[in-house]
């Protein structure tokens, strides 16, 4: 039996918020690189990607090095690692996560949640199965997968994207 994406939106979703999502999200996509100290306060992470909790069966992930963006890395209590992509402007274009929870999504998306939200529950049942979806908003898009111990997305801007950056490097 197929599930739609719009359940599993709302299934995956309303797990964000029952974890403890904040009342008022923090924005991260689209604000300056200061927001990055911000989002790591709200979800209680600690700077820097640590390894301390390897993932099993995954090499580790170093942060992309590129001339057009630098890199801020924090780790949430759980292991997760998340990488919040500044261009040359100082502005935050994207976001990745990796690890065996997903962060808090409301506040790495900051004012784009809702309109990821909705783009999600508008959408038809995502090709790539229950595990795996990409949303496409007008301004943002979001992709995910995941299974019991290994979850990741990226959430990037495609208009702030910064010259010369592929999406192969956002990672």
């Amino acid at each position: 039996m197929k599930i739609p994406l719009s359940m599993t939106v709302v299934l995956f979703g309303g797990g964000l918020l029952l974890t403890g999502a904040p009342s008022i999200a923090r924005a991260t996509l689209g604000e300056p690189a200061a927001s990055v100290a911000a989002d790591a306060a709200q979800m209680n992470a600690a700077e820097g990607a640590h390894t301390a909790r390897p993932l099993p069966g995954m090499p580790a992930q170093d942060a992309p090095i590129s001339d057009n963006f630098t890199v801020e890395r924090l780790t949430t209590p759980e292991g997760t690692v998340v990488s919040e992509y500044i261009g040359q402007s100082g502005m935050v274009f994207a976001v990745t996560w990796r690890g065996p929870t997903p962060p808090d999504v409301a506040t790495l998306l900051g004012t784009y949640f809702k309109q990821y939200t909705d783009a999600a529950n508008a959408g038809a049942p995502s090709p790539f199965g229950l595990h795996a979806s990409s949303v496409h908003a007008s301004d943002v898009t979001v992709e995910t997968a995941g299974n019991m111990a290994l979850t990741w997305g990226r959430a990037y801007l495609p208009a702030a994207l910064p010259a010369g950056v592929n999406l192969s490097e956002i990672k």
